[in-house]
């Protein structure tokens, strides 16, 4: 395979990691968020709601970025022996959990 291959493949692994990030640091905006809520409403159990949804989207910025790094070393492995293999059951799974946290997500902001 070419050098535009793996310089492909390292541009994905980048767009991975630049979505982690950016899943990392809106959890951490919304962890923080609390402070802001706790001076219009003193009182209430807002700060545990709003930490946790916060620890959920810092994981799923954390499992993105390592499914990038997964992703990027076996397409690499694939391109060192020149065949490429689609991932199809390893990216439905990821999508299922990522939908799935999503899900979870909503339902908890109803409640």
């Amino acid at each position: 395979m070419s050098n535009s291959d793996h310089l492909a493949n390292e541009r994905t692994l980048l767009a991975w990691i630049r979505t982690g990030i950016a899943l990392i640091g809106f959890g951490f905006v919304i962890a923080k968020f609390v402070l802001f809520l706790h001076l219009l409403k003193p009182t209430g159990n807002t700060q545990s709601t709003s930490i946790i949804y916060g620890e959920v989207m810092i994981i799923l910025g954390v499992i993105t970025i390592l499914y990038g790094l997964y992703t990027y070393l076996a397409y690499e492995k694939d391109l060192e022996k020149g065949s490429i293999k689609p991932k199809k059951t390893e990216n439905t799974i990821f999508s299922v959990i990522i939908i799935i946290f999503a899900i979870i997500l909503s339902f908890l902001l109803l409640f």
